[in-house]
């Protein structure tokens, strides 16, 4: 008998998995709790503008590339990629900023000009962390995350010094600018951590940024990529529902039977959650959870974002497709 799945949320990671699992025989169900599909990344519609809610920055297109390819498609079958050039503009002050261009030896120019000898310390810079991101890639990334020792390989070994640094010391050691340090600092951000607290082993992230760009789905801009992996989703027989928030994880000795949707019943042989662990753990009976509420009263959660949409119908000058203003210093907030 064909085992049922509840997939709670409807964001990048939820449908990937709905995909995958449905592609293996199972019978997946998404529940969402908002009107549209997508997570994060769903699309914003008001008076004749369309904006993208969340992610913006397109990156490590092998990701993508890999997924579809897992399904005998290509990226290209659902959507066109244009390489942003430049793929964004850093603000440091009034008409003083910083671009970053398409390809990393017009980067090393750019940084040669703020600060003697940077092309060259960029280059070495970055080859390490294509190194990283290789072996990150390759090695750990796509393994199932069941325990520390995933981590613990040939590779990993070898560049061990990576986790016992951070990427603020590591930056400091090719660059003496404070600019250039902020831009190489910065990827990290998307991590929501800081770059004093993230072991050095994460510019891999540059590599993401200056090494492998940054790209933009043409007619239709990110939602295009989640209405890609939604088509694809359905071809496979997973099944979508919105409106439907989950109310509770219901469980019977220890066993999952299914979820409380708006007051209905549905039941599963799996529930997988594509929610904040935090939320999830709200959904389950409290002898259940693996942390308590005093746990995470302790914890001090990464930022979120205050988004605000503005249409504009003409193209506002000196403003590229992304533009980062660094007019604070994130240091000085714990």
């Amino acid at each position: 008998m064909t085992k049922k799945i509840i997939i709670i949320g409807s964001g990048f990671s939820s449908i990937s998995a709905a995909t995958y699992l449905a592609d293996n025989g199972y019978d997946v169900t998404i529940l969402e709790k908002n009107s549209s599909f997508g997570g994060r990344a769903r699309k914003f519609k008001a008076e004749g503008f369309t904006f993208d809610m969340g992610p913006s920055w397109y990156w490590m297109p092998d990701v993508f590339e890999k997924y579809f390819n897992d399904f005998d498609k290509s990226v290209s079958d659902y959507y066109n990629l244009k390489k942003l050039d430049p793929a964004y503009r850093v603000y440091f002050g009034k008409n003083d900023f910083i671009e970053i261009e398409d390809n990393l030896e017009k980067i090393s120019k750019t940084f040669e000009k703020v600060e003697k000898g940077a092309s060259k310390n960029l280059m070495k810079f970055m080859t390490e962390a294509k190194n990283n991101y290789s072996v990150a890639m390759e090695k750990v990334v796509y393994k199932p995350g069941k325990s520390i020792l995933e981590l613990v390989t040939p590779g990993t070994i070898k560049r061990l010094r990576y986790f016992t640094t951070n990427i603020k010391s590591e930056v400091s050691r090719y660059f003496k600018n404070n600019k250039l340090r902020q831009i190489m600092e910065f990827p990290v951000l998307f991590l929501g951590a800081k770059p004093e607290n993230t072991p050095a082993f994460y510019n891999i992230m540059n590599h993401a940024d200056l090494g492998l760009g940054t790209w933009f789905p043409e007619k239709g801009g990110m939602h295009k990529v989640v209405e890609s992996m939604i088509k694809l989703a359905k071809e496979k027989g997973v099944k979508f529902k919105s409106d439907h928030n989950v109310d509770e994880i219901m469980v019977s000795e220890k066993m999952i039977k299914g979820v409380v949707s708006n007051g209905i019943k549905f039941h599963s042989d799996i529930v997988i959650s594509g929610a904040d662990y935090h939320h999830t753990e709200t959904l389950i009976p409290v002898n259940l959870k693996n942390y308590s509420d005093s746990f995470w009263n302790k914890k001090v959660f990464a930022p979120s974002s205050l988004i605000f949409y503005l249409g504009v119908s003409k193209k506002i000058p000196k403003l590229s497709h992304h533009n980062l203003f660094f007019d604070e210093n994130f240091s000085k907030y714990d």
